[in-house]
């Protein structure tokens, strides 16, 4: 049988430059095309990942053939219909869940960001690792191939791709959760508690995978890596990749953020990797794989990864609420949300979101945050229509046996809006056309109130102190809110603030100028803008932003109490 496989050397770690020798059988033709992706699945940006080959080369037994670069990522080989061996390197600097990394500590492969692939051409692939002298440990969710650790095995490219590769002297632990076997290695130091987290994790597997009713997978693995600066997450088939900062395990509110973390990366087992919009998967990793449904994809696992932590006894009631109200604040008080919506913030993440720059809350909505507040709402329609028979529950797991289970494809914008109505038990047409793919005000009120909530605005008519504008410790003003004071009175984006009403600048002038200021009243700002100096008048106003705290309503109803319960998954209560 035909099959590709890769030696990956790595020698050199303070060159951070991986060696891949990729040897191909005799496939037929005189050439034949390898390309490499532009992109990971999980992290919607092209990231042009050939930009990190260096060199490549490629010979058979007797000669160096000619090589062609055809593409950005892509070379033909003149073969003659031989097989051969292409030699390319890497270079691997950049700390992420998403790029390839090496150094004399450890090595992480992103598969997508390392090996090639012939378009149209299906063939099982061997991995051989060669680590470097010092290394010992490596951890992947890839098989064994021939009982040797550091040689794995793949179906097809999807397979590989889908399987990040942890190399170094990490620590590992094995456990078991829901009657499935997991791997949790940690590369790097921290004031991490194993045992601790371990603990957690089991309660957030075994609350996932109640709403499911099925693992999918028949082993997991999770690898962390520690750092200074960074922390998020990328989900994959059997694994997941998480980064955390080394010193942020303790205390324990940045510690639930971690476990909030675990555990959005584990719903994905569920929700987009298997359970997923149309156009991701099967992949094309040439290009954008373009989607509105982001805010179901990358949302509604928002809006989940808190509820289990909640579920799961690692937050009070109390402490979810304030979760709740923290959401709502931060989609509420995005500017972006009068333009763009959660289903054009979907299709757009190939070119916004991920590339944020000093106007992107004035433009843009965020498809987690507030596609996790819609998930919210949501939920409270279900319970509310269907006198808390259903949940979102019920609609995640319907959708993932209707589409994964018993036909293993994707859906539709459309068909995931009829099993949501047919449990909600109401058109929900309009709450699309307006919430969804337009960008009218949320009906946070009406729906909270069904749970008997009330949203108190705790700014109301408060004055809006900063005028709407960011600064950084060289008072140089980074963003500016739309329709702030700021704007109105025409600071711009990188002005340097000099003085304020002749004072010189300092930090804490402009709060303690504003203390004793009411709306309407003026104050003079003199700017450094390109290298002149200029005088704007800002007029003090009254914010726009708001800060909702969640209330219980003097009298509940039944009705009210039985959603209450039901979100709250009072259990006991419900059954």
């Amino acid at each position: 049988m035909d099959i590709i496989s890769f030696h990956v050397h790595m020698d050199a770690p303070d060159t951070h430059t991986f060696t891949v020798h990729m040897h191909l059988p005799a496939l037929g033709g005189d050439t034949l095309e390898v390309q490499l992706p532009v992109w990971t699945p999980g992290s919607y940006l092209i990231r042009e990942y050939a930009r990190h080959i260096n060199t490549l080369q490629a010979r058979n037994e007797q000669h160096v053939l000619p090589v062609e670069k055809t593409h950005k990522n892509s070379w033909k080989i003149q073969t003659a219909g031989t097989a051969c061996v292409i030699i390319y390197s890497v270079y691997a600097f950049e700390e992420s869940v998403r790029t390839c990394w090496l150094d004399d500590t450890r090595a992480s492969i992103i598969p997508a960001a390392m090996f090639l692939h012939i378009p149209e051409v299906a063939l099982p692939v061997h991995l051989h690792i060669h680590p470097y002298a010092g290394f010992s440990e490596i951890a992947t969710a890839l098989p064994e191939y021939q009982g040797d650790k550091w040689q794995r095995y793949a179906e097809n490219a999807d397979t590989l791709y889908d399987s990040p590769i942890e190399i170094g002297n990490h620590k590992t632990y094995h456990f078991d959760a829901a009657g499935i076997p997991h791997t949790f290695v940690i590369a790097g130091e921290g004031n991490y508690q194993p045992a601790k987290m371990i603990e957690d994790f089991k309660r957030i597997i075994d609350t996932e995978v109640r709403i499911f009713q099925h693992h999918p997978c028949p082993a997991y693995l999770t690898i962390l890596q520690t750092s200074n600066t960074m922390r998020g997450g990328l989900e994959h088939m059997d694994s997941t990749s998480l980064i955390f900062k080394r010193l942020q395990f303790e205390p324990r509110e940045s510690y639930l953020e971690f476990i909030s973390l675990f555990a959005h990366e584990y719903f994905h087992l569920w929700n987009v990797k298997r359970l997923r919009p149309k156009a991701l998967g099967p992949f094309a990793y040439g290009e954008e794989n373009y989607t509105t449904s982001l805010w179901i994809a990358e949302g509604f696992t928002s809006y989940y990864d808190d509820l289990i932590v909640y579920r799961a006894g690692l937050y009070s009631e109390q402490e979810y609420l304030h979760v709740v109200e923290k959401n709502i604040n931060q989609s509420e008080n995005a500017p972006g949300k009068h333009v763009q919506s959660v289903a054009e913030a979907s299709f757009d993440a190939w070119i916004k979101y991920y590339r944020q720059n000093e106007n992107s809350d004035n433009n843009q909505v965020s498809y987690y945050v507030r596609g996790g507040v819609i998930a919210n709402l949501l939920d409270l329609l279900i319970i509310h229509h269907s006198g808390a028979t259903y949940c979102l529950d019920d609609v995640m797991r319907e959708a993932y046996h209707q589409f994964y289970i018993n036909r293993n494809t994707g859906y539709t914008e459309d068909e995931f809006r009829e099993i949501l109505t047919s449990f909600a038990g109401i058109d929900l047409l309009d709450f699309y056309a307006d919430h969804i793919f337009g960008t009218k005000p949320l009906p946070l009120q009406t729906v909270f109130g069904y749970a008997g909530l009330e949203l108190h605005n705790t700014l109301e008519q408060t004055i809006e102190t900063d005028h709407g504008i960011v600064m950084n410790d060289r008072f140089i003003i980074t963003s500016i809110r739309k329709n702030s004071a700021g704007e109105k009175g025409g600071l711009y984006v990188f002005d340097e603030v000099l003085a304020i009403n002749g004072y010189r600048m300092h930090a804490g002038l402009q709060a303690t100028l504003m203390q004793q200021m009411a709306a309407g009243e003026t104050l003079q700002y003199m700017v450094s803008r390109a290298g002149f100096i200029q005088t704007r008048t800002i007029t003090v106003q009254a914010t726009d932003k708001v800060q909702y705290i969640l209330k219980p309503a003097a009298q509940l109803t039944a009705a009210q109490q039985r959603t209450y319960a039901k979100w709250m998954y009072r259990v006991s209560e419900n059954d």
